[in-house]
């Protein structure tokens, strides 16, 4: 889990900065552009789906996986 702080350049102050410097003490702190920041959220969410796919399919594989019929799967849908 992680914060993200949004704010628009100027209201970037001395007293945000020592918001910051607390919370986070000696640790590293990135600041990206809306721009690059919303890259990289899709970026992250794409490769969990990915990963979430390419498990479904192993899951298939090791035949882990729901198998019902045409006439199964219409017969929920009437239901």
């Amino acid at each position: 889990m992680y914060a993200t702080y949004h704010l628009k350049a100027d209201e970037l102050n001395a007293e945000v900065i020592q918001i910051l410097k607390s919370a986070y003490n000696q640790q590293e702190i990135v600041i990206l552009p809306k721009k690059a920041y919303d890259e990289w959220e899709k970026e992250r969410y794409n490769a969990a789906f990915t990963r979430k796919l390419q498990q479904g399919l192993r899951d298939i594989e090791e035949g882990q996986g729901i198998v019902k019929t045409m006439a199964e799967l219409k017969a929920m849908e009437d239901a």
